[in-house]
């Protein structure tokens, strides 16, 4: 079994630094208030680098309802980026569907494509459909499994269970807009 993850994804793709960090320190001191993580840091996420928080056995229950904390990666952790962000399933990198939120024509696996030109476009949002020429926003498209275009992005890493439709609601509430949920497997 590989490691896996589940990413809580802003719907913004651009978060300027001072904001990232800012609400990066929300999010884990929300966490730690709540008992649901560690106070101190560790390497209980993927990469063993000490920057993470270990997730408590009373936050595992509330925010997946599991009580398996025996991975060694299991915890939470906060990534950015300084540039535009993807966040998406690693394993793989299979798109079983991709649909433009204008003509609405699934083109699979030519999102890599899409994703690449608006990696390297300017503009942070627009995405070219290659099947009806529309512009639309990246993070309007409709993709499976789930893709995050952001400059930050929130890790549930081992976890033995989806998280919560409930932790969901509550973690975009508490930071302030919608978030998208993206499985990651290593």
């Amino acid at each position: 079994m590989g490691d896996y993850a589940t990413y809580l994804v802003p719907e913004r793709c651009r978060v300027d630094a001072p904001e990232r960090e800012e609400l990066a320190r929300r999010m884990v001191g929300w966490l730690q208030d709540k008992g649901w993580i560690a106070r101190e840091k560790s390497d209980c996420v993927l990469g063993g680098d000490g920057n993470g928080w270990r997730f408590t056995p009373e936050g595992m229950r509330h925010m997946a309802d599991t009580e398996d904390i025996g991975r060694h990666t299991c915890g939470f952790g906060v990534e950015t980026y300084e540039e535009k962000g993807v966040f998406c399933n690693y394993e793989g990198g299979a798109v079983e569907s991709a649909c433009c939120p204008i003509c609405e024509e699934d083109i699979g696996e030519g999102f890599f494509e899409v994703v690449a030109a608006w990696n390297t476009d300017e503009d942070w949002t627009r995405a070219v459909c290659p099947a009806c020429g529309e512009e639309s926003a990246i993070t309007d498209w409709q993709v499976e499994p789930a893709w995050g275009f952001s400059q930050i992005g929130f890790a549930f890493w081992g976890l033995d269970a989806e998280l919560t439709e409930d932790f969901v609601d509550e973690f975009a509430a508490v930071l302030g807009e919608p978030v998208r949920v993206v499985p990651v497997a290593l």
